[in-house]
């Protein structure tokens, strides 16, 4: 049995070198996506690594917009690349990830839920979403040069003023989309192990496409493509609610996680002992020993 990987990264390419030979196992094959706009020097780096390792596939390079659909674009197409290779399953990952498990034992435990995907999911206008209704009706703009014209200094503050998306995704005033009656929102991380028939499905569906576009301009689209088009399949009751993740926040609601240190190891092994699979997020210039310790448990 073999995984597919799919790395979404903008910075530390020898940070992902790391996470790449940590990910190696016969079979697996990892497709790399480094965002357009970073440094040159940095793509080159990463494609040399990718020449030196087996199994590493660099995906076109595209600008990456946060909360934007260009993410899911993205690890679509690494699906399609990934279906001409022979695997059971589809991992997401971010550059700040890394494994807290050996593969061969994320392998074993795959085999023993075969068809099974690892999707955390939940219904996003039940609360946990404070701005549900914000992400899932408004049109959101995903546009690179509409983005480089917001953060102009002056003109992009009063841009952002008269469009009322001040402190949110760009998205055109004045237009709601009314809530579907073919299917149900639902919600959750983009941090996803998908069964190949999970991926099949979300790529060929007629139906799962039409969500799909229907989700494109919604905000933070990453975080409810793949739960709604999976939630309202016939694949539903292979879904196991739960992404095997350990992530520590600063505080609830926080918009992003805490950056994990040496002093963080402890917690890890517990996280690892709990059932998870991988951790983030991790960056080797704030602590690089953390990774050395796990790289060590994992007999790298």
């Amino acid at each position: 049995m073999a995984l597919a990987y799919c790395i979404v990264a903008y910075k530390n390419p020898g940070q992902i070198g790391r996470l790449l030979r940590s990910l190696a196992h016969p079979g697996n094959v990892c497709f790399v996506h480094y965002d357009k706009r970073s440094p040159r020097r940095e793509h080159e780096a990463l494609a040399r690594l990718a020449a030196d390792l087996p199994n590493v596939f660099p995906l076109p390079a595209r600008p990456v917009l946060w909360g934007r659909f260009s993410i899911v674009a993205t690890q679509l197409e690494a699906m399609r690349r990934g279906l001409a290779h022979p695997w059971s399953h589809f991992i997401t990952l971010s550059g700040q990830d890394f494994p807290l498990l050996p593969q061969g034992e994320i392998v074993r435990e795959l085999e023993a839920l075969p068809g099974a995907s690892f999707v955390g999911y939940f219904d996003p206008f039940a609360g946990i979403w404070k701005d549900a209704q914000e992400r899932l009706t408004r049109v959101h703009l995903d546009s690179g040069w509409l983005e480089a014209l917001l953060k102009l200094p002056g003109l992009g503050r009063r841009l952002r003023r008269l469009m009322g998306c001040e402190h949110s995704i760009p998205f055109v005033p004045l237009v709601r989309r009314k809530r579907p009656s073919w299917f149900r929102y639902m919600g959750g991380s983009n941090h996803l192990a998908l069964s190949r028939e999970a991926v099949e499905y979300t790529l060929g569906d007629p139906r799962a496409r039409r969500i799909v576009r229907r989700l494109k301009s919604t905000g933070i689209p990453e975080e409810s493509v793949f739960q709604s088009v999976l939630c309202n399949s016939p694949l539903a009751a292979t879904l196991v609610n739960d992404d095997r993740r350990a992530i520590a926040w600063e505080r609830p609601g926080a918009p992003s996680p805490r950056t994990l240190t040496l002093a963080d190891l402890p917690w890890l092994r517990t996280q690892r002992e709990a059932g998870k699979w991988f951790a983030r997020k991790f960056d080797t210039a704030v602590d690089a020993a953390v990774l050395g310790a796990l790289e060590k448990d994992l007999g790298l």
